[in-house]
C-alpha cells in the first residue's frame, strides 16, 4: 500500500505544473499570508491588511461597479490590485477606474470600510509594462516594485520597501490550483484539476463531487470569493468531469449520487496509474514526453 500511494504522489508531482496565471495568482497571494517555516509575513499582511477576490464594488463614478482582482483594506487605508499576464497592454485605464471606488461600502464585504479615502491603486505582473502612474508589483520570482512612490499609506509603503526582493519561489507556496477567472479557460481548468482528479485514485479516497473539487483547488481562496463565481465554477468543473467519465477514461472513473469515483473495473495498479497519468496529461494539454524513468 506505501508503494501504491508513493506511485500516486510521483504521478501528482509528474501531472501538475503551474501556468503563468496560477504563479501569479500564488505568488501575490503570498503578499497577503504568512508563514513559521519557513519564517515569512508578506507586506500586507505586516501592514495589516485582509483581502477578497473579485468582488463588485460600489462606485462613486456614475454609479458604476468595478470588479477588481483582489480588494483590501485595513486600519489604515484600501488597497486595489489588477493582476494579469497580459503583457500586451497597459492596464492604466482599468487602474484609473479603481480609484474611484468607494471606501465607505467595503464593510459590504467583511472589510473595513474608511470615509472618503482614495485606495492604493497596484497592478501585479509577471513581466514589467507600464501601467501608467501606478505600484507595480513584478512577482516572477524575487519580487520587485516599481513607482512605489505612488502608494499613499506609508505603513504599506514601508512594508513594501522592506519585502523588496525576497525570493518568492523559496517563501511557502500558497496551493492554489484553480482560480474563479478558469470557467472559461478550459485547458486552464484541466490543467488545475487532474492533480485532484488523480487523487480520486487513491484507495483511501471515496470519491469528490466537483463542488469539493473547486474548494480544493481554490485552498484559502473559497472563502474570500463570491459564492456566485464559485458555483459558476462547479458548474464548469462538473460539465468537464461528466465529459471526462463519459469519455477518456470512462473504464476507471464514474459518477454516482454527484460524486466521481473509481469504477469496478478499476484495480490499483501501477502500469494502470500509469495509463491514467498519460490521459490526463493529453486531456489537460500537458506535454506527455516525461516518462516514470524521469523521477
Amino acid at each position: 500500500m506505501q508503494a501504491i500511494l508513493l506511485f500516486i504522489m510521483m504521478e501528482l508531482k509528474s501531472l501538475y505544473n503551474p501556468n503563468d496565471r496560477i504563479i501569479l495568482w500564488r505568488n501575490t497571494i503570498q503578499l497577503f499570508h504568512e508563514s513559521n517555516k519557513p519564517k515569512f509575513a508578506g507586506p500586507f499582511k505586516v501592514s495589516g491588511f485582509n483581502y477578497v477576490i473579485e468582488k463588485q464594488c460600489v462606485s462613486s463614478d456614475g454609479g458604476k461597479y468595478p470588479t477588481p482582482d483582489i480588494t483590501a483594506s485595513s486600519s489604515d487605508g484600501v488597497a486595489i490590485l489588477e493582476l494579469t499576464t497580459d503583457n500586451s497592454k497597459s492596464k492604466k485605464y482599468n487602474l484609473e477606474k479603481y480609484e474611484s471606488i468607494s471606501t465607505r461600502h467595503l464593510h459590504n464585504h467583511g472589510l473595513k470600510k474608511h470615509d472618503n479615502k482614495v485606495p492604493d491603486v497596484l497592478s501585479s505582473r509577471l513581466k514589467y509594462l507600464d501601467d501608467g502612474n501606478y505600484c507595480q508589483l513584478i512577482v516572477q520570482k524575487e519580487l520587485e516594485i516599481r513607482k512605489i512612490e505612488c502608494i499613499k499609506n506609508q505603513k504599506l509603503s514601508e512594508a513594501l520597501k522592506d519585502s523588496e526582493g525576497i525570493d518568492l519561489s523559496k517563501v511557502p507556496s500558497i496551493p492554489i490550483t484553480l482560480i474563479p477567472e478558469m470557467h472559461d479557460k478550459k485547458q486552464e481548468l484541466r490543467r488545475g484539476l487532474v492533480e485532484i482528479i488523480m487523487q480520486i485514485f487513491n484507495p483511501m479516497c471515496k470519491g469528490k463531487t466537483a463542488a469539493q473539487m473547486v474548494e480544493e483547488g481554490m485552498e484559502r481562496l473559497y472563502d474570500k470569493v463570491d459564492s456566485v463565481l464559485t458555483t459558476q465554477l462547479t458548474e464548469v468543473v462538473a460539465k468537464e468531469m461528466d465529459l471526462l467519465v463519459n469519455g477518456e477514461l470512462k473504464d476507471y472513473l464514474t459518477k454516482k449520487d454527484a460524486f466521481y469515483i473509481t469504477t469496478e473495473k478499476f484495480k490499483v495498479h501501477h502500469k494502470t496509474l500509469e495509463s491514467i497519468n498519460y490521459t490526463l496529461k493529453n486531456w489537460a494539454g500537458i506535454s506527455t514526453q516525461s516518462t516514470l524513468d524521469d523521477f
